[in-house]
């Protein structure tokens, strides 16, 4: 069974999709706020994350083009937690949440499609956070940086946002900083890192 839900979508619900263009860098969702559609991701790439209120961001899911965000609102009436930002250019269409609920009550296939994605999301996360569990100090540095490397945040990320993320003290994160810049893999000068060693630090990069 095909996981791409406008796969099976009626002619009859597709007339009532709009596309939606989003530049990179610009969010989709926001967290806190009420969101009454579901989003389709036609093409490019784009982040879900949670945002605490010291600033630091958790990437929790990385969206490809064919896949869908935005699927529980209709289901849950709780303001959610999770901000949404395009990687790349991005191009969506959107179905309000009535129309969602109007297409499911008639289609047991997209129904059944719905709750695989939402099943492999769930699995994905719980091994995302056993990965998390059984990474020691260094490990959960290098994977920090990485991620931040590859969202072009690196410049911005403090000792204290990573001891926050590697959820460690600083004197932690102190040696395992040390430990990285003996085995080469990065700098730290003027309080900024200042990756040497590219390949083996986006290793750490996780697989959402």
């Amino acid at each position: 069974m095909s996981k791409d839900l406008l796969l099976y979508m009626p002619p009859g619900i597709k007339e009532k999709l709009v596309r939606k263009h989003y530049s990179a860098g610009s969010p989709i969702l926001l967290a806190g706020h009420d969101n009454s559609f579901v989003f389709f991701l036609l093409k490019g790439e784009a982040e879900a994350f949670i945002q605490n209120a010291e600033g630091t961001m958790t990437t929790v899911y990385v969206y490809k083009s064919n896949s869908i965000f935005g699927e529980i609102e209709p289901f849950y009436d709780e303001l959610k937690p999770v901000s949404i930002t395009a990687n790349t250019s991005c191009t969506v269409d959107v179905l309000h949440k009535k129309d969602f609920i109007e297409w499911l009550q008639n289609d047991f296939d997209a129904v059944s499609a719905l709750i695989s994605i939402i099943a492999e999301k769930l699995v994905g996360n719980s091994l995302l956070i056993e990965e998390l569990s059984l990474m020691n100090v260094r490990e959960r540095v290098l994977r920090c940086i990485a991620v931040h490397y590859e969202q072009n945040r690196l410049h911005l990320l403090t000792k204290k946002q990573i001891s926050l993320e590697a959820n460690a003290p600083i004197r932690s994160i102190n040696r395992a900083i040390a430990q990285c810049i003996k085995e080469e893999l990065f700098c730290y000068e003027n309080k900024k890192i200042h990756i040497l060693n590219k390949e083996a630090v986006l290793n750490f990069l996780p697989h959402i």
